[in-house]
């Protein structure tokens, strides 16, 4: 008998165990023991009557079994030669090739146990090392490693856990259109790990939800209702009996393919676009709506019409590759009144999102973010406002921030607070959440909204509807200036575009540009408020932030 025979007489070994205890865990214990002594003894020699041989080592773990749960010497006498003590079985697992075997069950594992095998298999750690790193004893490692072996399954010889089992993986939703008025698709997934895992194992290829379960190391009656979920929201369709994850997902390599391009056409640039960008700073500042804003308005404006005017100008190249940007009519009507094309962005498990590494996502920029809210308070008019948002260096938006809240918040009630503080009703804050005073601190922080002596007043430019038309008409002005003028030097960036798994076909074509040219503008933007071009914004951030409203 060879190792890989071992799990052919699980079954026999369970029945036997499952007579003998009545237990399941119990009998489940026993039939692991007594595999995992099979290892370690067939490490030295073959097992010629492997049948006779585990139901004997079975028979005296039982008996161990018994003196542990009872305190009491039992005797045997049927016990096979040369089965391994629990040192023995120690020092024999532990120098075998079955390391990736136990990798494949550590999803099993309680933390307690789980944290010190990932260490000491996944990442060859020595136990001095996890000692001194967990501030355990080395003999607290031993103990946990040889106990963490001893709670993997009968599983131990399947050959289908992932990494997704034992160092889950962050996925961040985002998407372009119109989210679902129950908040989809990123209510689907959130920070859900599960959800995100599942999603990342079903990308490459479809699977079957058995072989999912089997692949993050969860029981399939577990992962069965997120399935479901995540078919029923369309972030996974059915075909036949198996699913995939039908959006794009982008990791590192896809996110920074084109970053030093990027770096090296911005750094040539930026003083030739910024002159054009003057220009219609300058038109700007001579708007109505810009003038009767305060200083620290005036930035958030600026910044805006600087993010949107130059992410247009490349977008406006970038969408000459594949023939154009697809009608909005176009877009896919999903579930709870949505318009809307997922995306995903992968990252590694403990991935550094302040490192290094992470540079380009000091400079990438999605698209802007509008939520629109109705107003209709007691004692307030009915006012829609629409609430936009570009999160990037300039200024963390709530796009970006929302996390750091200390009582949750919903985009209504967000743009509600700023449009009441905004009108002096500050009296109907707490009918719109009581949570906002206690949020006020980061409200501040995010430069949403400021102190005024001794009273907090909204620090978000608030312009009519017809005012924040009148800007977008402006920056695409600016625009197709820039877009033309520096068209050659945009259109080297549309190369490398992300290569989708074949059967994924809903893809539109222009997700697969989009991390092609994702840092170039704000790249222009960070030189030109390093070489002063940028005063506004220079001397304190100034998100790209502005609310628009409409009477009803």
């Amino acid at each position: 008998m060879n190792k890989t025979d071992l799990t052919e007489y699980a079954d026999l070994l369970l029945s036997a165990a499952l007579y003998k205890c009545n237990n399941i865990a119990d009998a489940q214990d026993l039939v692991q023991d007594t595999l995992l002594a099979a290892l370690a003894a067939m490490e030295k020699k073959p097992i010629n009557d492997p049948k006779a041989w585990l139901m004997t080592v079975l028979n005296r773990k039982y008996y161990d079994l018994l003196r542990r749960k009872y305190n009491k010497p039992t005797v045997s006498f049927d016990v096979a030669a040369d089965v391994p003590d629990d040192g023995e079985l120690y020092e024999a697992v532990e120098k075998s090739d079955e390391a990736e075997a136990i990798r494949r069950c550590l999803a099993y594992l309680t933390g307690l146990y789980r944290e010190v095998m990932v260490r000491y298999y996944m990442h060859g750690e020595k136990v001095r090392d996890i000692s001194a790193a967990l501030n355990i004893s080395e003999n607290t490692v031993k103990s946990r490693l040889d106990a963490g072996r001893k709670r993997i399954g009968k599983e131990f010889a399947m050959e289908n856990y992932t990494k997704q089992s034992y160092e889950p993986e962050d996925l961040w939703i985002s998407c372009s259109g119109q989210s679902s008025i129950n908040g989809e698709p990123f209510n689907l997934v959130g920070d859900n790990k599960i959800a995100m895992n599942l999603l990342i194992l079903a990308y490459e290829k479809p699977v079957t939800v058995t072989e999912l379960a089997k692949a993050i190391g969860i029981a399939t009656a577990y992962i069965e209702p997120v399935v479901d979920k995540l078919v029923s929201g369309e972030l996974l369709k059915r075909t036949g009996d198996k699913v995939y994850t039908d959006f794009i997902i982008y990791n590192e390599a896809d996110r920074t393919v084109n970053t030093a391009l990027e770096k090296q056409i911005a750094d040539s640039i930026y003083k030739d676009v910024w002159t054009i960008m003057d220009k219609g700073f300058e038109e700007l500042h001579g708007c109505d709506f810009y003038k009767r804003q305060t200083e620290s308005k005036q930035a958030k404006l600026d910044s805006f019409f600087a993010v949107r005017t130059l992410q247009h100008a490349v977008l406006y190249v970038r969408d000459e590759v594949y023939g154009g940007l697809m009608p909005f009519e176009e877009y896919p009507d999903r579930p709870n009144g949505g318009k809307w094309f997922a995306m995903g962005s992968r990252y590694p498990a403990n991935y550094d999102y302040s490192g290094q590494n992470y540079e380009y996502g000091k400079y990438a920029i999605g698209g802007e973010a509008r939520n629109h809210h109705v107003v209709d308070c007691a004692g307030m008019k009915k006012y829609e406002t629409v609430l936009c948002e570009y999160n990037t260096l300039l200024g963390s938006t709530m796009l970006g921030s929302r996390q750091i809240l200390k009582r949750r918040m919903e985009d209504v009630e967000i743009g509600q607070m700023l449009y009441a503080i905004h009108s002096g009703k500050e009296e109907q804050l707490p009918l719109i959440n009581a949570g906002c005073f206690e949020n006020f601190d980061k409200f501040i922080e995010l430069r949403y909204l400021a102190k005024d002596g001794d009273k907090v007043v909204c620090d978000v430019p608030v312009i009519a509807e017809k005012e924040r038309f009148e800007l977008y008409a402006l920056s695409e002005k600016y625009d197709n200036i820039i877009a033309k003028k520096f068209h050659d030097d945009f259109m080297k960036l549309m190369v490398n575009p992300v290569k989708l798994p074949p059967h994924l076909k809903s893809v539109p074509e222009f997700q697969r540009y989009m991390h092609c040219c994702s840092t170039v503008s704000m790249r222009i933007v960070k030189n030109a408020l390093d070489n002063g071009l940028f005063p506004k914004c220079a001397d304190y951030p100034a998100p790209a932030v502005l609310l628009s409203v409409k009477e009803g």
